[in-house]
């Protein structure tokens, strides 16, 4: 939702995340089997506009993605800080368990400035035992490096 994504940009992500969402299970209830989603706007500023609790049934979900409108605004993307709320915010109240996987998937449109604090939020997601993945319309080189530090420490660690 930053000032870069163009509307048919944003018809392009919307469609890889209603792909996505086809292809998962749904958790109905508290049972440790399914998928609780959350979806998030991030430019300057991260703010939620699906929360895991808001839907318990698949069919419900996407409809509600689908009805999920492009906000116009002048402030720039900041994937990193956007990285943080998710890791520090979205999971501070998941479930748990022994086979559970926490995974954040991030939609950007184009290259990132802030290299340090994508670095800092793979750190912060490796302590957390977080899964991300960065789906970008552009080669972000920068992402790809700032992900590869964390994949370095999780494996060499």
């Amino acid at each position: 939702m930053s000032a870069e994504v163009s509307p048919a940009a944003f018809e392009r992500q919307r469609a890889a995340l209603l792909s996505l969402l086809e292809d998962i299970t749904i958790a109905e209830t508290n049972c440790p089997t399914g998928a609780r989603v959350a979806v998030v706007a991030y430019s300057a500023y991260t703010k939620y506009l699906i929360r895991f609790q808001d839907y318990r049934r698949k069919n419900h979900l996407i409809e509600a993605v689908k009805n999920i409108a492009l906000e116009r605004t002048t402030n720039r993307r900041n994937l990193g800080a956007a990285m943080r709320f998710v890791g520090q915010n979205l999971f501070k109240r998941t479930r748990s368990g022994g086979r559970l996987r926490k995974v954040a998937v991030f939609f950007s449109t184009g290259p990132s400035q802030d290299a340090s604090e994508i670095v800092t939020a793979m750190m912060e997601y490796r302590a957390r035992n977080i899964f991300p993945a960065v789906i970008s319309l552009r080669n972000e080189p920068a992402v790809s490096r700032a992900m590869a530090v964390g994949l370095i420490h999780r494996f060499t660690s």
